[in-house]
C-alpha cells in the first residue's frame, strides 16, 4: 500500500512539473483573477486564420485565436458595454523578454475600429518555432509589424480611466 501511495505521489509531482513547463499565457480582466490558458485550452477555442506578411515578405498563413475571443473570455467591456469610462480601457500584451504593446479596447471592438489581431500558435500549418512562439501576436493591418510581438506570456485588460478631469478637478 505504501508503495502504491509513493507511486501516486511521484506521478502527481511529475504531472505537475510538466504542466508548469507547458507553454501558457495569463489572461487578466479588469479586477478579475488571471486565467491561465495553455496550448490545449487555446486549441479548443474558435480558431482564426489570417494571411499576413512583414517587412515586404509575401503574405503567409497564421492561425490562432482572435484577440476578441480572448477579450470575451476576460469579460472585457465590449459591444454595448464599451461606453463612458470603459472607452479609456486598453489591452497590454507582454512578451517573455519584457516587450510590451498596447491596443485601445475600442480599436479592437467590432463596432469601433475592428482591428484584427490574433494570438497565433501556428504558421503555415506548423506550431510556431522557438524564435516566434510559442504564442505570437499577428496584426495584419499594421503597416509596420512592431506589434507582432513574439513570446507572448500575458494579455491584460487595463482600466485607463481616471477620476480627474484634464483641468485637474475631480469628476
Amino acid at each position: 500500500m505504501r508503495r502504491l501511495f509513493a507511486l501516486c505521489l511521484l506521478a502527481c509531482f511529475t504531472l505537475a512539473s510538466h504542466a508548469a513547463d507547458a507553454p501558457s499565457i495569463r489572461l487578466i480582466g479588469i479586477g478579475k483573477p488571471a486565467i491561465i490558458l495553455d496550448s490545449a485550452a487555446l486549441a479548443a477555442m474558435p480558431r482564426t486564420t489570417v494571411q499576413a506578411g512583414a517587412h515586404g515578405a509575401p503574405p503567409t498563413t497564421w492561425e490562432g485565436v482572435s484577440m476578441l475571443e480572448l477579450l470575451h473570455r476576460a469579460d472585457a467591456p465590449l459591444d454595448q458595454a464599451l461606453r463612458g469610462r470603459a472607452l479609456a480601457s486598453f489591452v497590454r500584451v507582454t512578451a517573455s523578454d519584457g516587450y510590451q504593446v498596447v491596443f485601445s479596447l475600442s480599436e479592437l471592438d467590432a463596432a469601433f475600429g475592428a482591428t484584427k489581431v490574433i494570438l497565433a500558435d501556428h504558421h503555415e500549418g506548423k506550431p510556431l518555432d522557438a524564435k516566434d512562439g510559442p504564442f505570437r501576436l499577428i496584426v495584419p493591418g499594421d503597416s509596420r509589424p512592431a506589434r507582432w510581438e513574439h513570446g507572448v506570456i500575458s494579455i491584460e485588460v487595463v482600466d485607463g480611466s481616471t477620476t480627474t478631469r484634464a483641468s485637474g478637478k475631480p469628476d
